[in-house]
């Protein structure tokens, strides 16, 4: 996690414009869903929408759409810069070490690093970073949100989520562990390619390259069952976790159905927290692979060390 705080602190403040547009950005949307709910409920009471309320309702969907731009416009920049930052004091650190060595680093190491661990967390930080934090804002701020409108309503759809929260945390940790002992078996692989490169002469001259050939392809074997099993958990995993994700919404078709026959509420609360628990439930299903990709990305980052000046 070091090197994560380094990213952070290096771009503090392009992460805090990022964190901020999220904020904006979701609260933005939940506003406009909760006008949108408020002008189902004036149909349905036939009462008169203004246009003062039809202007502000329009003003709220551009505004929507403005700040979503924004917020994942300036989060892939901010994502750019972090893995820019890695690339960049991963280079410097290697230049570093070499200079006070006074001898080249070790290549094939580097390029293991380079291959793997670097790749990886360059790939994660511009694609998936600040998507994941987007998503779990939004489901914090949607769950206040709705403990606003209808507290009944939020005990229904919450109850059922905490316990499958139990769940995601089981898989999340099984899922995890798999992809790490994935991760190592691919590292193992790299390393053991760049070493049979960096040493091809002497392997050409003492007729070792059905020796290397040997150990490299049952590097690739274990690599492949540890990759195909990452694939099989992760679809079981994935899918209980979709179809356990749909339960919050039929207890809350089913309360929310009688709530408004009874007219206890209106037809527009409900439009409301069907479309805000989308939210909630879409976060919820991902959590087994957010968590499980977050915890590689720790790991990869864990074996990096990049130059801490600058």
């Amino acid at each position: 996690m070091s090197v994560l705080r380094i990213l952070i602190k290096r771009n503090r403040i392009w992460v805090a414009i990022s964190i901020i547009l999220s904020l904006v950005a979701n609260l933005t949307n939940m506003i406009y869903m909760y006008y949108v709910g408020e002008l189902v409920n004036k149909i349905e009471e036939r009462a008169v929408v203004s246009m003062a309320f039809i202007v502000l309702l329009a003003a709220f969907i551009l505004l929507s759409v403005a700040t979503l731009f924004m917020n994942q416009y300036v989060g892939r920049i901010t994502a750019e810069k972090m893995a820019h930052t890695l690339r960049i004091g991963y280079a410097s650190k290697l230049i570093h070490r070499s200079a006070e060595q006074g001898k080249e680093c070790d290549t094939a190491a580097a390029m293991s690093v380079a291959q793997n661990e670097l790749a990886q967390s360059d790939g994660y930080l511009t694609n998936t970073f600040f998507d994941i934090t987007g998503m779990l804002f939004t489901g914090i701020l949607a769950m206040a949100f709705m403990f606003l409108q209808n507290v009944l309503l939020t005990l229904v759809l919450l109850i059922p989520t905490l316990l499958i929260l139990i769940y995601v945390g089981f898989s999340s940790r099984s899922l995890s562990t798999i992809v790490s002992a994935a991760q190592d078996e691919k590292r193992k692989m790299n390393q053991a390619g760049f070493t049979t490169v960096h040493a091809f002469p002497a392997v050409k001259i003492f007729e070792g390259e059905e020796l290397c050939k040997k150990a490299m392809d049952e590097r690739l074997v274990s690599w492949t069952k540890h990759q195909t099993k990452v694939g099989r958990f992760a679809a079981l995993y994935n899918t209980l976790s979709g179809i356990l994700s749909r339960v919050p919404l039929m207890l809350l078709l089913l309360a929310g159905g009688y709530m408004v026959i009874k007219g206890k509420i209106l037809m527009g609360t409900l439009i409301l927290f069907l479309n805000l628990q989308n939210s909630l439930t879409q976060a919820i299903m991902n959590l087994p692979n957010w968590i499980a990709g977050f915890k590689v990305f720790t790991t990869n980052l864990s074996r990096i060390e990049i130059e801490k000046r600058g």
